[in-house]
């Protein structure tokens, strides 16, 4: 949070400049009157930036890294969901972890302190060096194959265990092809995915050879398909 103080001969010419400095519309500032101008003296406002949501969540993160000992960059932007934090720098993949384990948990930590007093969810993702999309690619090509396993062999097959976030990728991935269906399974931490080929529905035609009095029947001499 920035703080300037201009000096003008009026307080709405020293606010303007002051705006002017910041480079923030007024909205996004607050302002205190220090003094105002007369016949002799000039006006002189205070300009401090507003404490946002972005710096709350900054101070966050920056304070845990700290904690860490990881040196770290931290930008932040905001988006129509909420805010998108991006980690860099010599430490960025000790905050990574193995398969994004530490991200996931400072990820879970951030959203728990900004949501801890709203009523309304605010949606925070926390990445470094693009991993995450890099995982959805992975976890994409991954279910993608494993789809292909399962409908070539006829058996379900059964994924490692994954957080939310990796199954609800695993479930999209494969959320267009009708021929497999995902299901989840346990608890967590120990939650994984089935893939397995959909149960084909027995259907006996409408041959009258297969029907009797209303009865499904079975022809031995008729031709079976």
């Amino acid at each position: 949070m920035a703080t300037i103080e201009k000096e003008a001969k009026t307080v709405e010419e020293a606010i303007s400049l002051g705006l002017m400095q910041l480079g923030l519309p007024e909205n996004e500032v607050e302002i205190e009157v220090v003094q105002k101008g007369g016949l002799f003296k000039n006006a002189i406002v205070r300009l401090s930036t507003k404490y946002t949501m972005s710096d709350r969540i900054y101070d966050y993160i920056s304070g845990i890294l700290e904690h860490m000992g990881l040196e770290c960059s931290v930008d932040i932007g905001e988006t129509e969901e909420g805010y998108e934090v991006e980690l860099g720098g010599a430490d960025s993949a000790l905050v990574i972890g193995y398969r994004g384990e530490v991200l996931d948990a400072l990820q879970y930590l951030v959203l728990i302190e900004i949501n801890k007093d709203h009523d309304d969810f605010i949606r925070v993702v926390v990445d470094a060096e693009g991993y995450r999309a890099k995982r959805v690619k992975t976890l994409g090509d991954l279910a993608t194959r494993l789809a292909e396993k399962a409908l070539r062999t006829g058996q379900a097959v059964e994924l490692e265990p994954m957080n939310i976030y990796e199954r609800k990728t695993v479930h999209e991935a494969l959320s267009n092809n009708t021929l497999i269906e995902t299901f989840s399974t346990g608890n967590d931490p120990n939650r994984f995915i089935t893939i397995q080929p959909k149960q084909k529905d027995k259907n006996f035609g409408a041959n009258n050879n297969f029907r009797k009095n209303g009865l499904k029947t079975r022809s031995f001499g008729a031709k079976k398909y």
